[in-house]
C-alpha cells in the first residue's frame, strides 16, 4: 500500500496543530505599578504648541525611569491625595480635540493602575493655566476638594470627595490661590490684589458661614508675593518677588502673619539674588528645612527665571545654611522621610535633578528633554 505525499503531510502536521490548539488564551490586562519607594514622582508637562493634550509624567525619583503616564487634557492641574490613595486631576476636554463641546471635570485615579475610577462634572469655569499648584488643593482631613475657577471673575468650587459631587461654589472675587486651613476641612484662604488674605468658611451642606478679611500682608506692587505657598509647621510659607519670607497662618476664621524676614539677610555675596521660577519653594517638614530657586542680576521682569543656585534655608532660625549650585530649576521638590531628597525640575534643558537634601550634592540627572514644558511636581 502506498501512502499519499499529501496523506503523509496532514499525519505530519496534526501533532503541531494539536499543540498549538493547546496554548492558553491571552488577555490584555494592565500590569500593577511597581511598590512606592517613597520617590514615586509625578511630573506635569505641557507644551504651549499643543495644550489640549498635557501629560503627567509618572516616574521612579530613584533612577528617573518612566513607570507611566496620565492624560492632563488642556492645561489642567494635578495632585496626589495626602494619603496617597488617590489622584486628582482638574481638567478641560473639547469633542473634536481642540474645539467643540467643552467640558471640565475632576477626575479620581488610581495610583496602582493609574486608570481613573471616577469623575465630577465641574461648572466651566476652572482657571485653566500652565501648571500653578494654588489652583487645585485638598482640604484638612481630605473631606472636599477646592478648583479655583476665573472667567475671569474668581471663585472656587467644592468637591465632596467621599460622595464624588459638586457641594459648592464660593466667590473669591479680587482674590486668588487656594490655600486649604490646615486643622478644619471647610475653610479655605486666597490671596487677594489689594494684599490682604481672605479666609472663607462654609457648613457641611455648603453654605457660606464666615467671610473674614485679614489687614494688608504686602505690597503688591512694591514687593508682590509668588501664588505659590508650602505647608510648614501649621501655617503656609511664601516668598516675595524680592526675596522675603512671609509665613501666613491660615487655621482660623482670619489670617495673621509672622514678621516677614528677607532670605538674603547676612549671606555673603547676595547683593541682586532674587527667587524665580514656577514651583521656586519646597518644604521638608521632618528637617524644618525650606529650599528656594535663586537667580543673580534679578530685576523687574525675572521673577520667572531659572534658578542657578538652590538655597537651603533653616525656617525656625531664619538663616540661609547652604546652597549649591542649580542646572536651572524651574520647580523644586521634597521628598517625604526622615532623610529627604531633593528634586529639581530644570527649565533650560527639559530634565529633573536629584540632589541630597542636606549637602545639596547632586546625586543624579535625567536624559535632557525628557520634559517639553514641564510644570509642578508632585511625590506620593
Amino acid at each position: 500500500m502506498r501512502f499519499s505525499p499529501i496523506l503523509a503531510a496532514v499525519l505530519l502536521l496534526t501533532p503541531i496543530a494539536a499543540a498549538r490548539a493547546e496554548l492558553p488564551v491571552e488577555h490584555v490586562t494592565v500590569a500593577p505599578m511597581m511598590p512606592d519607594n517613597g520617590q514615586r514622582l509625578y511630573v506635569m508637562d505641557f507644551s504651549l504648541a499643543h495644550g489640549v493634550d498635557g501629560k503627567v509624567h509618572v516616574m521612579d525619583g530613584a533612577d528617573f525611569r518612566i513607570l507611566g503616564q496620565l492624560s492632563n487634557g488642556f492645561f489642567g492641574s494635578f495632585i496626589v491625595a495626602a494619603d496617597g490613595k488617590t489622584l486628582y486631576n482638574a481638567t478641560s476636554f473639547f469633542s473634536r480635540g481642540d474645539h467643540g463641546s467643552h467640558s471640565e471635570v475632576l477626575e479620581y485615579y488610581d495610583p496602582g493602575t493609574l486608570l481613573p475610577t471616577a469623575e465630577v462634572v465641574l461648572p466651566p469655569k476652572r482657571a485653566q493655566s500652565t501648571g500653578v499648584a494654588a489652583l487645585l488643593a485638598e482640604s484638612a482631613a481630605g473631606r472636599y476638594l477646592f478648583v479655583q475657577n476665573a472667567t475671569p471673575a474668581t471663585s472656587v468650587s467644592v468637591v465632596d470627595l467621599a460622595h464624588k459631587r459638586m457641594l459648592t461654589e464660593i466667590p473669591n472675587a479680587g482674590c486668588y490661590g487656594v490655600y486649604p486651613s490646615p486643622t478644619v476641612p471647610g475653610r479655605f484662604s486666597s490671596l487677594c490684589g489689594d494684599g490682604s488674605v481672605l479666609t472663607v468658611s462654609f457648613a457641611p451642606d455648603g453654605h457660606e458661614t464666615a467671610r473674614k478679611r485679614s489687614g494688608v500682608f504686602f505690597d503688591p506692587d512694591a514687593d508682590a508675593l509668588f501664588i505659590t505657598g508650602v505647608a510648614a509647621r501649621g501655617k503656609t510659607v511664601f516668598i516675595s518677588f524680592l526675596g522675603n519670607i512671609h509665613s501666613i497662618d491660615m487655621s482660623g476664621e482670619v489670617a495673621t502673619q509672622d514678621k516677614p524676614w528677607p532670605v538674603a539677610d547676612g549671606v555673603p555675596d547676595s547683593a541682586g539674588w532674587r527667587p524665580g521660577g514656577v514651583q521656586m519653594i519646597a518644604y521638608s517638614a521632618s528637617t524644618g528645612m525650606l529650599y528656594v530657586g535663586m537667580h543673580p542680576n534679578g530685576h523687574e521682569g525675572s521673577h520667572k527665571d531659572p534658578a542657578k543656585e538652590i538655597w537651603k534655608v533653616d525656617l525656625a532660625a531664619h538663616k540661609v545654611v547652604a546652597r549649591g549650585k542649580s542646572d536651572g530649576a524651574i520647580c523644586l521638590l521634597v521628598s517625604r522621610g526622615a532623610k529627604p531628597v531633593l528634586f529639581a525640575e530644570n527649565g533650560e534643558s527639559g530634565s529633573l535633578t536629584r540632589y541630597d537634601a542636606d549637602t545639596l550634592t547632586k546625586l543624579g540627572e535625567s536624559r535632557p528633554h525628557v520634559l517639553e514644558g514641564g510644570g509642578p511636581l508632585s511625590v506620593q
